[in-house]
C-alpha cells in the first residue's frame, strides 16, 4: 500500500515527501535521505547497490527506505527523479564533472555548480522580506556555532555599516540568555546553520522562536528539525570536492542579503556608511597604500 503523496508534476514533491517522514527514519535510512536530499541526481546515476555505499548504508535500508517513502521499488522512484530532472530544475541535474578535467578544474566545476544550485533555488521575495525586517527590526542578532559562525560574523560586519544594533553570537565567556534573553517579535535573529551543526542551535533556535523573535535561517539543503524553527528558510547547496564542504553559495548570498539591505535603506544607510568611512580615514586605521 503505497503512502506516497508526492506530485510528480512538482519537482520539489520529492523533497518534501523525504523531509517529512525524516524523524520517523532510523540511522541508516536517514543516511540515505542525508544522501538523497544533497545529491538527487545520484539515484539515477547509481543502482540501489551502488547508492548504499555512496551512503554507507545497505542495499536492505535502501528498500526499507523506498517502501518508508511510499514506492514500490527502487525503479519508481528513479522514475519521478527523472520526471522532475525532465522539468529542468537545476537540483536534480547532474553536476559530475568530466573525468579528464584536472582537479583543479573539478574543484571549480564543482564550486560554480554549488553556487548556481544554490542562487536558482532562492525566493527573491523571500531575501526581500528579510531585507525590510532588518531595517525595521529594533535589534538584528547574528548566530553561528563552529564553521557556521565565520558566516554569521560576515554578515554582521556587513550589516553594521547599514544600521547600529547588530550583535554576534556567541561571545567568548557568553551565556546567550543573559544578554539576548529579552529578544522579542520587534528585533530579528538570523542563524547560520551549515552541516554539522551544534545541538545547540536546535534549542537556541526553538526559544527564540517560541518566545516569537523571527528567525532567518541560511542553512544547507540537509537540514530537516531546525527547518521548523525558522520564518524564513534559505537553503545552500554545500557539496564540495572532497571531505570539506563548498560554501561560496552560502557567502555570495549573504553578500546579495547585505546589498540588497543597504540599497533600501536609502538615504540612512548611505549617511551611515560615509560616516564610518570619514571616521577610518580620520583614525588612520586603513592602509592607504592598499
Amino acid at each position: 500500500m503505497h503512502e506516497k503523496s508526492s506530485d510528480p508534476a512538482n519537482p520539489r514533491a520529492i523533497e518534501r515527501l523525504i523531509r517529512s517522514k525524516y524523524e520517523s527514519m532510523p540511522g541508516s535510512e536517514r543516511a540515505l535521505a542525508d544522501r538523497v536530499l544533497e545529491h538527487p541526481h545520484e539515484v539515477l546515476l547509481y543502482s540501489a547497490t551502488e547508492l548504499a555505499d555512496r551512503a554507507g548504508a545497505s542495499k536492505a535500508a535502501v528498500s526499507r527506505f523506498v517502501r518508508r517513502l511510499g514506492y514500490g521499488d527502487f525503479r519508481e522512484m528513479q522514475r519521478e527523479i527523472r520526471h522532475a530532472q525532465m522539468t529542468g530544475d537545476p537540483i536534480f541535474l547532474s553536476a559530475v564533472p568530466e573525468r579528464n578535467q584536472s582537479s583543479l578544474s573539478r574543484h571549480l566545476e564543482c564550486d560554480m555548480a554549488s553556487l548556481r544550485d544554490t542562487i536558482e533555488q532562492i525566493d527573491a521575495t523571500m531575501v526581500e522580506e528579510v531585507s525590510q525586517k532588518i531595517l525595521s527590526a529594533r535589534r538584528v542578532v547574528c548566530l553561528g556555532y563552529r564553521n557556521s559562525y565565520v558566516f554569521a560574523n560576515y554578515l554582521r560586519r556587513q550589516l553594521i555599516l547599514i544600521r547600529p544594533d547588530v550583535s554576534l553570537i556567541p561571545g567568548a565567556g557568553q551565556m546567550l540568555m543573559e544578554d539576548f534573553g529579552d529578544l522579542g517579535p520587534d528585533d530579528l535573529l538570523i542563524t547560520v546553520g551549515l552541516r554539522r551543526r551544534s545541538a545547540q542551535l536546535a534549542r537556541a533556535m526553538e526559544l527564540f522562536r517560541d518566545r516569537g523573535v523571527p528567525i532567518a535561517y541560511f542553512t544547507d539543503r540537509r537540514a530537516v528539525r531546525t527547518r521548523a524553527f525558522a520564518t524564513w528558510v534559505f537553503a545552500c547547496q554545500v557539496r564540495g570536492t572532497s571531505l570539506f564542504d563548498s560554501y561560496v553559495g552560502v557567502v555570495s548570498l549573504l553578500n546579495f542579503l547585505a546589498t540588497r539591505t543597504y540599497h533600501s535603506s536609502g538615504q540612512v544607510g548611505r549617511k551611515r556608511l560615509s560616516g564610518i568611512e570619514d571616521m577610518l580615514e580620520a583614525l588612520g586605521e586603513l592602509d592607504p597604500g592598499t
